[in-house]
């Protein structure tokens, strides 16, 4: 039986390039060490045998960045544009579900619960608590789904959901970490 296909998505760790938000309260470097920790973080909790799918990272930069990361699952290069063109093209791959690398508590269980609630639902989200969702699951590809996005913005669910035009299951919602408090919420809850 071929397990459903889980893209993480990550933003290649280049200095400069990711945590843009928590950089300027932290610096550059701290931010790229608070990715790398969040992304190995991720991968670890979604790794190979953990839940009744199949993890692969997709690393957006780049070209030359993923030969550096080492990791134990498939790794895919992210294709250009925007996060919804990206995630599209991810759906039409094959992927059956998609999620991000900087949720600290998005783990296995809530992965399979969203593939199961595929059974009765086409589309699965699990929002964030500022307005955005941290994974995706669809029955099948649907592009029109990803356009006209506000992506970064805390209208990505509510545009998200507007614009499904298929059966929706919502479960409950996790924080992602995006700005210096965020990472405090983090480091102080054990990570």
């Amino acid at each position: 039986m071929t397990l459903p296909r889980l893209a993480i998505f990550a933003r290649a760790p280049v200095l400069g390039a990711v945590k843009t938000r928590l950089a300027a309260a932290i610096g550059a470097t701290a931010a790229l060490e608070a990715h790398r920790q969040l992304l190995m973080a991720t991968a670890a909790r979604l790794a190979v045998g953990n839940g009744r799918f199949a993890p692969e990272l997709w690393l957006a930069g780049p070209p030359g960045t993923m030969a550096a990361w080492e990791c134990c699952m498939p790794l895919r290069q992210q294709p250009a544009g925007d996060l919804g063109r990206r995630m599209a093209a991810a759906f039409a791959d094959g992927v059956t579900a998609v999620v991000g690398s900087d949720i600290p508590w998005l783990g296995a269980r809530h992965v399979d619960a969203a593939l199961a609630r595929l059974e009765d639902s086409e589309v699965v989200l699990v929002p964030t608590v500022d307005g955005g969702y941290c994974l995706i699951a669809l029955r099948a590809p649907c592009a029109g789904l990803f356009a006209d996005i506000p992506w970064g913005s805390g209208q990505v669910l509510a545009a998200t959901k507007a614009a499904c035009r298929r059966s929706l299951a919502v479960l409950p919602p996790l924080w992602d970490v995006d700005d210096a408090a965020d990472w405090r919420r983090w480091r102080n809850a054990g990570a």
